[in-house]
């Protein structure tokens, strides 16, 4: 079965720690308790980026021996990344260890909503801080503006010219600023469908196909257009002798503008006409 995504290996310990600030997170001791697990949840979080963002790009670039090393560093520093999970569990998909990429892909989706109440945070912390930014440089905009109006009348003095310069460099300042503030990208609410269908590849190669179809099941239902999951999931029913299914499934999949496989849909029709 096709694969859109890649990834790698290793054992994974959930420190215990780390899991009672979890729970702290999640059902609450108190508003104390709630707010220094986050706390601690959260450095964590942040000290473990470095090496998610190598190891991320080592797996774009397709070196998935460093993409491995630095996504378990990762790992080792915050247990709860959920991409990095979803990333190793594509290396070792690839590399036909497909019990451990299951375990991956497991914590993976079993860690996402944690990851997007973090990630939440972490919007909330760098907008607060541009927005700070940003209100200082505007106030030193206006300020500069005021003096600049004083020597309105003055087409000759420096000192118009020196406060031209610094207006231009303020304003270049405050457009970076804004720029930074659109681009940071709200955490996503669910759960993507590449997890489910990663999920469901590595359930057929282990010969889980019930399971393979569940999560194919989920993977288009949450993007309707994914390709490789209808197709994945109209040659589970086909291998399951389920013909009908099948054909319902790959007609559903057109109809929502999805590219399907001619030779699988013949041999459906084919297997109807019996």
């Amino acid at each position: 079965m096709r694969m859109k995504h890649k990834l790698s290996e290793s054992q994974i310990i959930i420190c215990s720690i780390l899991f009672i600030l979890l729970l702290g997170v999640r059902f609450s001791y108190g508003q104390k308790d709630v707010s220094t697990s986050r706390n601690e949840l959260y450095r964590t979080y942040i000290l473990s980026l470095k090496s998610f963002e190598k190891g991320e790009k080592h797996f774009h670039e397709g070196n998935y021996k460093k993409a491995h090393t630095e996504l378990k560093k990762c790992l080792e520093i915050f247990s709860h990344h959920a991409q990095a999970h979803f990333y190793l569990s594509n290396i070792l998909y690839q590399n036909g260890d497909f019990p451990q990429a299951l375990e991956h892909i497991e914590e993976a989706k079993a860690n996402f909503d944690m990851m997007s109440d973090l990630r939440r945070h972490t919007n909330e912390q760098n907008t607060a801080r541009i927005k700070k930014q940003k209100e200082n440089l505007d106030a030193n905009l206006r300020q500069l503006e005021e003096e600049y109006t004083a020597f309105a009348g003055c087409s000759s003095c420096s000192e118009k010219g020196d406060l031209e310069i610094r207006i231009a460099g303020v304003k270049q300042k405050i457009s970076v600023l804004e720029d930074n503030l659109n681009k940071l990208m709200p955490s996503e609410e669910q759960i993507p469908a590449d997890y489910f269908y990663l999920h469901g590849n590595i359930c057929f190669r282990l010969k889980k196909h019930q399971e393979a179809q569940a999560q194919y099941i989920q993977s288009v239902k949450i993007n309707p257009k994914h390709k490789y999951a209808y197709n994945n999931l109209a040659n589970l029913y086909f291998i399951a002798k389920q013909h009908q299914r099948a054909l319902d499934c790959l007609n559903k999949a057109e109809v929502n503008g999805v590219e399907t496989n001619p030779k699988l849909k013949e041999a459906i029709l084919k297997a109807l006409k019996k």
